[in-house]
């Protein structure tokens, strides 16, 4: 009886080992699967960017090409993860109008640097995603391009001078006007002064430059003309002021007319940058992240040249050129009216025959005149005793007495030929080719 239990005891506890050892193996097969996948796991990641963070500057290109952000040393298969890896990004270029001298719309480019701004590049290499994300900043001053020196005539008012057609500033944002320090220029004396030029971006980039200005004399002018400071372009194509006068109908909207008294200046006055600023015609490089293996990162870079071609690189080196036509340059000019003096008489009163009376004794019945005096009187009496006439003395004309006229001399001015105003050609009408940008042979223009 007690062998039957001992037997009976033993096979249970046999079970019970081998369930144990089944649950111990059972274990480990759980544990080394685990370790597996987790292994798997690990090792399967392949898409490893060297960085997550691009911060540019505002004008730089930002590269959207996975070999720029790979790192080659932690990554799969670099030629087959350039080769088959998609790109999506947000990135907003920045679009320049491109005018011609008349204010005319010429084309629209866009440029092939992004707008300032934040981005993100997303990058998909099978079931992998990673993110780069990009922060684009405006953080340099415009470049400021001016004479060192201007001539400015005596008793002009800076606060209408155009300096910005003297002035260039060169920046890839748009700029605000021209702030013009004048508060050291006495216009009214002649003398050398310094003068102040600040200009700032939308960024608040802000780039001053000082120049010299030389306040001179007046040229003489003759009636009709005026003295003014012209700004002109030289043959290098700078420009500059020049000192000059021109009859009242030749001044244009950008010269500056001297007065003939003191003026007061107002210290800081402001000049249009319509025309005055400029886009840069390239961009300043690219912005890729910075890399810790820089050997490994080449030879991605160039390995991914080869399995997948160089990327077109635009050379806008072909001309976009239009027809621009001049017309003649005229001035009007004067023509005095030719005159010569007259002498003539005026009559002040006109001449004119006073007559001439005598009493004399006259018969009243026949007529007869007797004459004057005691004579004509003894006539009359023995007349009068013939006939029996009666007579009487009356005034009768015997004469007359010229008086000439009155007058004075005048003189007068008499035109010979009228006063008229002539048109001359200063400069004939011309052609001019000009260039309004570049294209790249892709077809691409800026």
């Amino acid at each position: 009886m007690e062998t039957k239990k001992e037997n009976i005891i033993d096979k249970y506890l046999n079970t019970r080992k081998k369930k144990v050892i089944a649950g111990c193996v059972a274990g480990v097969l759980v544990i080394g699967c685990a370790g597996a996948i987790i292994l798997n796991t690990s090792s399967s990641k392949e898409l490893v960017l060297a960085s997550d963070e691009v911060k540019a500057e505002f004008g730089q290109r930002v590269s959207t090409n996975i070999a720029d952000y790979l790192d080659a040393n932690k990554s799969g298969d670099v030629d087959k993860i350039i080769k088959d890896t998609k790109e999506k990004d947000n990135l907003k270029y920045v679009t320049v109008t491109n005018k011609d001298e008349q204010g005319n719309v010429v084309s629209k480019e866009e440029k092939d640097y992004p707008k300032v701004g934040n981005y993100e590049i997303n990058f998909t290499y099978k079931k992998e995603k990673q993110s780069v994300k990009v922060t684009v900043k405006d953080t340099k001053a415009p470049e400021i391009t001016a004479p060192d020196s201007i001539d400015v005539i005596q008793y002009t008012d800076l606060s209408t001078f155009n300096f910005g057609e003297l002035l260039q500033a060169t920046d890839y944002s748009d700029v605000k006007d021209w702030k013009i320090d004048t508060s050291k220029v006495d216009v009214n004396t002649i003398g050398t002064y310094d003068l102040k030029v600040t200009i700032q971006d939308k960024y608040k980039n802000k780039a001053s430059k000082k120049l010299k200005v030389n306040i001179v004399q007046a040229p003489e002018v003759a009636e009709g003309e005026v003295a003014v400071t012209e700004v002109v372009t030289d043959e290098n194509g700078n420009k500059k002021t020049v000192v000059t006068k021109k009859s009242s109908s030749e001044v244009s909207k950008n010269d500056a007319v001297a007065s003939t008294s003191p003026v007061s200046n107002k210290g800081t006055v402001n000049s249009s940058s319509n025309s005055s600023v400029s886009k840069p015609t390239t961009n300043s490089g690219t912005s890729k992240p910075s890399r810790n293996n820089t050997s490994s990162s080449n030879s991605s870079n160039s390995s991914s040249s080869s399995s997948k071609g160089d990327e077109h690189k635009h050379n806008y080196n072909i001309p976009i050129t239009k027809t621009v036509h001049h017309p003649a340059e005229t001035k009007t000019v004067h023509h005095d009216a030719v005159t010569r003096q007259e002498t003539y008489t005026v009559v002040d009163k006109e001449a004119y025959d006073e007559p001439v009376y005598e009493t004399h004794v006259v018969c009243k019945v026949c007529g007869q005149d007797f004459g004057k005096g005691e004579v004509a009187s003894d006539q009359a009496g023995i007349h009068s005793a013939e006939f029996g006439h009666s007579y009487h003395s009356t005034k009768v004309q015997v004469g007359t007495k010229h008086h000439d006229a009155v007058t004075h001399q005048e003189t007068k001015t008499v035109v010979v030929k009228q006063a008229y105003d002539e048109t001359v050609v200063v400069k004939q009408a011309y052609d001019e080719t000009v260039t309004t940008g570049y294209k790249c042979s892709c077809g691409a223009t800026k």
